[in-house]
């Protein structure tokens, strides 16, 4: 097939690139969800780790609050680094 036609009008370039810029595109939205959904998925996880630890901090009804003593803080959340974000590193 003769190409000079689409040379001379300076299609074949234009092709190429935007095929190469497209994969670029795909490859970066793919990485970009991969983190966004690993974001989630950490979040999922805090808010039962903290929901069980305010429930344990709780007073239970029909105590004497005299024997309470206040745990401050409650919840202090697991790291999340640039690792767990991209590799889902455990």
């Amino acid at each position: 097939m003769d190409h000079t036609l689409l040379k001379m009008n300076g299609l074949m370039n234009k092709k190429g690139q935007g095929a190469l810029e497209m994969t670029f595109v795909l490859i970066i939205v793919v990485l970009l969800l991969g983190g966004i959904l690993n974001i989630w998925l950490w979040a999922n996880k805090q808010i039962v780790v903290r929901q069980l630890r305010y429930n344990e901090s709780r007073v239970a009804a029909g105590t004497s609050a005299d024997t309470y003593t206040l745990q401050w803080p409650v919840y202090s959340p697991e790291e999340l680094n640039e690792d767990k974000v991209l590799l889902n590193a455990p």
